[in-house]
């Protein structure tokens, strides 16, 4: 049975959840794991009993004999590595989004075309079975087609001034918005043409983190269909769930509802209520990860050792970083933006 061996370059919370799935793969075997953070790279190779550890990625691509790379590291720091690991001849699994810049998602793919490697940003979201449900539903044609679409993904404040540190680097719209840009895009099957966004700067500025506390981004399509993007990252820390989740997609036919404000559980204790999540990851008895996580890690592992195309495409993913880049660019001029077709 052929075994692929992995890499993982950057050791925070999402190269954790990678560790996780890969250690429990039967044709996988974890060979190095690199990071700035020297205590972090060191904490998840003895977690994960990882035997190699580097601070370079690039001296894990020259020493490490991998044939597989997750790029783990923040948002906006995936070109570097990304193209690194195509130029070393390895397939790479990239946290979302592909990039922030249509510049860098372009070069990544030039990258992994020219290398003859297979690539693909982790949009693990496709794998949650109601989002998948409503793609097969659209797909049927017995809905009629979409013609507007509204996604909010709105975050606990402690994301951006605790949980990430690098933040103020970052946007909500790149952090939590790119998931539902994928999905929409995936469901329209259309292309985007005109972006207008707007953002508000009220909290987190006063708190030391230069950053939007919220944007909201309207984008038009050529056929004439119209989405509502919502990403804030400053809802108070009693809110019952850390990610505020829905989707909705009317169409001429239908009108859909995506609410992952609560995932079939609901805890009260004396010390608050909670909405605890699973559909992206839980662990059974520590060790095993099931979950849109696993799946969509799974998938391209599968796709790797079998030559296939993943679901998640470069294209796809060119067209989520085109809007993104898009966003930033009305906020910055204050007026719509047009998308190059």
């Amino acid at each position: 049975m052929q075994e692929l061996r992995i890499g993982i370059i950057g050791a925070g919370i999402m190269g954790q959840w990678h560790a996780r799935v890969y250690r429990t793969h039967p044709q996988c075997q974890m060979i190095a794991v690199s990071d700035l953070n020297q205590e972090k790279a060191q904490a998840l190779a003895s977690q994960f009993d990882i035997p190699h550890v580097f601070e370079s990625h690039q001296e894990m691509l020259s020493e490490a004999d991998l044939d597989l790379v997750s790029v783990c590291t923040p948002d906006f720091a995936h070109a570097t590595p990304a193209i690194n690991c195509a130029n070393a001849g390895k397939h790479v699994l990239i946290e979302k989004p592909l990039a922030v810049t249509v510049e860098d998602a372009q070069a990544i793919i030039a990258a992994a075309r020219r290398n003859a490697v297979k690539a693909m940003a982790q949009f693990s979201h496709r794998w949650v079975p109601a989002y998948r449900q409503t793609k097969d539903l659209l797909a049927s044609g017995e809905l009629g087609e979409p013609v507007l679409a509204y996604a909010r993904k709105n975050d606990h404040i402690y994301v951006p001034t605790e949980m990430l540190k690098w933040a103020n680097h970052s946007t909500p719209a790149w952090f939590l918005s790119s998931h539902d840009i994928d999905l929409v895009c995936w469901y329209f099957e259309t292309e985007p043409e005109e972006v207008y966004a707007n953002a508000v700067r009220k909290v987190l500025v006063k708190q030391g983190v230069d950053t939007p506390d919220a944007i909201q981004a309207q984008v038009r399509f050529t056929d004439g269909a119209v989405a509502t993007f919502e990403a804030c990252w400053i809802y108070p820390n009693t809110f019952p769930t850390m990610t505020d989740s829905f989707v909705e997609v009317i169409t001429t036919g239908a009108v859909i509802h995506l609410d992952r404000k609560r995932e079939q559980i609901e805890v009260s204790t004396v010390n608050g209520f909670q909405y605890p999540r699973n559909l992206l990851g839980y662990a059974y008895e520590g060790a095993e990860i099931h979950g849109a996580v696993p799946l969509s890690i799974h998938h391209f592992v599968k796709c790797v050792l079998l030559d296939r195309e993943p679901l998640v495409t470069l294209e796809s993913s060119l067209r989520v970083t085109r809007i993104l880049d898009a966003i930033q660019r009305s906020i910055d001029l204050g007026a719509p933006v047009r998308l190059e077709s």
